[in-house]
């Protein structure tokens, strides 16, 4: 049997998928409900390895000696990054067709598919 190689991919998530002001209770759990089944799929053929979300602050460090620190882009941005999904898949094609599966896009969300670079120190 022939072992088909993977990569690991990021799923940065961006975009309304979670914005609380517009979505009762109800439709809020739905929305999370949606997206945990999704998860859950995933996570069982072993193709999903971590999901998170990420808080709404934060600071951006930058300047010689991280000698700058100023706010991260506002939440409600649309660039704002809200959480991340890692996947393993065989290819980018690959991986943005297990990104097109996603329930956030129901909901307004972008997931920027990256792929995840080995590191060699050698």
């Amino acid at each position: 049997m022939k072992k088909t190689l993977t990569n690991q991919y990021m799923f940065l998530v961006r975009g309304a998928a979670c914005d609380a002001g517009s979505l009762s209770p109800e439709q809020m759990q739905i929305q999370m409900r949606e997206v945990h089944t999704w998860i859950d799929s995933l996570t069982k053929q072993g193709v999903m390895t971590a999901a998170q979300p990420l808080t709404a602050g934060g600071k951006v460090v930058s300047g010689k000696n991280g000698s700058v620190i100023s706010d991260g882009i506002a939440a409600e941005s649309k660039e704002a990054v809200g959480g991340f999904f890692i996947v393993n898949a065989g290819s980018l094609d690959e991986a943005v067709a297990i990104a097109r599966t996603s329930p956030a896009f129901n909901h307004g969300a972008r997931l920027e598919v990256r792929q995840i670079a080995n590191l060699d120190c050698d």
